[in-house]
C-alpha cells in the first residue's frame, strides 16, 4: 500500500427533500405539495432528511477500506457520490483515477445488449478503446463463467449471472478504484473464493477497493481498515477488526459492558425465544470459571469451567449436553459434546455438570456460548430438547501463552504452539 491518497471526502453530505405528508387542511397539502415541486414556496428543515452528513475519511492506493452500517445509514448514498451516480449537497468528494462500480443488480449494462457487447459498453465509459477492451475480454468471460450465455441479451441472465458478468468487468478492465456493494452475497462459493482472491490481487497491484459488506467475517478477513456509518454520520474509523467489534457491540448494547463487572453466573430459567422455544426447560443456569474461581475473562492457555445447572421434568437416559462457542460474528470456534468423554450419556435427573477445557486455544476476542440438551436415540441420532443461543459470554486476552511476542490482529482464530529446529 503506498501513500498517496486515491480517495479524500471532506464534509460530505447529502440532503433530500422528504414527500408530501397528507395534512389536516386542503390549503397544508397544497402548500405541502408546492413545496415539493417547487423552489418558490419556502422550504425549513423538517421538509428535509439527510441521508449522509459531515463525513469525512481518506484511503490511500493499494487499500481495501470496508463500510459497514444497518441498513439506511447511509452507504449507498456514499457509493451513489464516489461513483458519480449524484452528486452531494455540501462537501467533496475527490477520487483519483478511474472508477469501477458494482452497486447492485441491474446497475451499468444495457438489458437488450447481449454481455458481450455489454463488456464494450462499460469499457468505454471507462476511458478504454476497442482495442484494449478487446484484450481483456477473453479473461472477462472466462473469470464470469458464462461462455455460453456471452451473445445473449443480459435481461436473460439470472441474478448471479448478471453480477458475476459485472465484477468481471468492474475488476478486470483496469479501474483505478474499484466500489463493491454486497457483491460477495450473489454467487456460488467457488466464485466468492474467486472474487476475494481478485480483490486481494487488485489492492496488491495499487489499486483501491471501497467494500459494502453485511457479512463482518468478510469485512474482517479482507480489509485492513473500515468505516462505520450510523444514520448518515461516520461514527468509527479503525482497523477492520475493531470497527467490526464496535459495530457488533452497538447492536447488542447490553453486550457492550465490560465484562468483568457481569456476574459470571447467569440464570437462564426465565430464557424465552421464538426462533427456538423451550418446551422442555432443562437448563437452569450457567457458569464460567477457572480453577481459581468464577470470571468471564480468560487467557489463552487458561483452563476453563463451564459448570451448568439443569433439571430435568423427566429422567432422559441416554442423553448428552453440548457446548458451542461462537465468536461475536457467529462463527463456530468449536463444540464439546458430553458423550465425547468417554460416551458419558448418563446423568442425574438434576444436578451440576461441569465442562473442562484445558489450554483455551482461543485468541484475544469476545466470544458467547450456545447451549444444547438433548436424547441419544436408539440408532445413534440425536434429539434437541431445550437450546439456548448466546446463554452468556466472555472474553480471551492472548497474554503470553504462545511468547513474549503475542500474535498480530487477523492472524488466525487459535492459538498453536509449535516447535522450530534448524539444520545446516
Amino acid at each position: 500500500m503506498s501513500s498517496e491518497i486515491a480517495i479524500r471526502c471532506q464534509g460530505l453530505g447529502k440532503r433530500y427533500l422528504v414527500p408530501a405528508r397528507r395534512r389536516g387542511s386542503t390549503i397544508e397539502n397544497l402548500v405541502g405539495h408546492f413545496k415539493e415541486y417547487t423552489s418558490l414556496v419556502g422550504r425549513d428543515e423538517a421538509d428535509y432528511f439527510w441521508a449522509l452528513h459531515d463525513v469525512g475519511f481518506e484511503v490511500k492506493a493499494g487499500e481495501i477500506l470496508g463500510v459497514i452500517g444497518r441498513n439506511g445509514s447511509g452507504k449507498s448514498t456514499l457509493l451513489k457520490i464516489l461513483s458519480g451516480v449524484t452528486d452531494p449537497t455540501e462537501g467533496s468528494a475527490e477520487l483519483r483515477g478511474r472508477v469501477g462500480s458494482l452497486l447492485e443488480v441491474g446497475t451499468g449494462f444495457h438489458p437488450d445488449l447481449t454481455g458481450r457487447e455489454n463488456i464494450f459498453m462499460a469499457g468505454a465509459l471507462l476511458g478504454l478503446n476497442r482495442s484494449e477492451i478487446a484484450k481483456q475480454l477473453d479473461e472477462i468471460i472466462d473469470f464470469a463463467g458464462i461462455d455460453r450465455f456471452i451473445d445473449a441479451p443480459v435481461k436473460r441472465y439470472s441474478s448471479g449471472m448478471y453480477v458475476r458478468l459485472a465484477f468481471s468487468v468492474a475488476s478486470l478492465l483496469r479501474s483505478d478504484i474499484l466500489i463493491l456493494d454486497e457483491v460477495l452475497a450473489v454467487g456460488d462459493s467457488a466464485f466468492k473464493e474467486k472474487s476475494e482472491n481478485n480483490i486481494n490481487k487488485i489492492a496488491n497491484d495499487g489499486r483501491t477497493v471501497l467494500l459494502v459488506s453485511h457479512s463482518m467475517q468478510a469485512i474482517r478477513h479482507m480489509c485492513e481498515r473500515a468505516i462505520v456509518l450510523d444514520k448518515g454520520r461516520l461514527v468509527v474509523d479503525q482497523p477492520a477488526d475493531e470497527a467490526v467489534s464496535q459495530y457488533l457491540r452497538s447492536l447488542h448494547p447490553d453486550e457492550g459492558a465490560d465484562l468483568r463487572n457481569l456476574s459470571p453466573l447467569v440464570d437462564l430459567t426465565a430464557v424465552e425465544s421464538e426462533d427456538w422455544p423451550r418446551p422442555f426447560k432443562t437448563i437452569k443456569s450457567i457458569e464460567t470459571a477457572t480453577p481459581s474461581g468464577p470470571t468471564r475473562t480468560f487467557q489463552t492457555g487458561e483452563t476453563m469451567l463451564i459448570r451448568i445447572r439443569y433439571e430435568m421434568p423427566k429422567l432422559i437416559a441416554p442423553c448428552y449436553f453440548t457446548v458451542f462457542v461462537v465468536n461475536d460474528v457467529g462463527e463456530r470456534m468449536f463444540v464439546s459434546y458430553s458423550y465425547h468423554d468417554q460416551e458419558k450419556t448418563e446423568f442425574p435427573q438434576r444436578g451440576v455438570i461441569e465442562c473442562r477445557i484445558d489450554a483455551l486455544p482461543l485468541l484475544d476476542g469476545i466470544f458467547h456460548i450456545d447451549l444444547d440438551f438433548g436424547a441419544v436415540q436408539t440408532l445413534g441420532g440425536m434429539r434437541y430438547l431445550d437450546y439456548i443461543n448466546r446463554a452468556t459470554t466472555f472474553a480471551v486476552e492472548q497474554g503470553n501463552y504462545l511468547s513474549t511476542r503475542p500474535n498480530l490482529k487477523n492472524q488466525g482464530l487459535f492459538a498453536l504452539r509449535s516447535r522450530w529446529n534448524a539444520s545446516g
